[in-house]
């Protein structure tokens, strides 16, 4: 009778080198420590605009808020909130999204979510003072990301 046994090693040790490399990707992503102390999450030039043009979405949004906010519009801001809320995620290129280390994720995915949460409260007439203090609470992951991470252009 055969033994078999060296095979099953090596399909272990196999495995264990792709879910050791899975697990870098999805925790570490593509990144190199930066000059300024963060951590450069490295993208192609086209993914740096892409997540740079959500960013830049996500601020507009909040001015939108903060605008509405003053005119006690909640109609406004439900609908801005629900335009970046989890489901604007829903397209993001799955190659990109290997690339973002999990903390940039985790803060980016409870952005969207933390947007929902307003959209929420405004569409069940919360009080402004309340949504107003969701809003502070969000922006504190984008400060957070922005003093961890910068979006540096890979030459791969």
């Amino acid at each position: 009778m055969k033994t078999t046994t060296p095979h099953w090693i090596a399909i272990a040790i196999l495995g264990t080198l792709l879910l050791a490399g899975g697990i870098k990707v999805i925790v570490l992503g593509s990144t190199a420590p930066a000059d300024d102390g963060r951590t450069a999450v490295l993208l192609e030039p086209a993914e740096r605009q892409a997540v740079l043009g959500e960013m830049r979405v996500l601020l507009e949004t909040t001015q939108t808020i903060v605008a509405a906010l003053a005119d006690n519009d909640l109609p406004t801001i439900e609908s801005a909130a629900r335009r970046v809320g989890r489901a604007a995620i829903a397209t993001m290129d799955f190659k990109l999204r290997a690339k973002l280390p999990l903390e940039f994720k985790k803060l980016g995915f409870g952005t969207h979510d933390a947007f929902d949460d307003i959209a929420d409260m405004a569409e069940n007439n919360a009080d402004t003072k309340a949504i107003q203090l969701k809003l502070a609470d969000t922006m504190n992951r984008c400060i957070a990301c922005h003093a961890t991470y910068q979006l540096s252009a890979s030459s791969r």
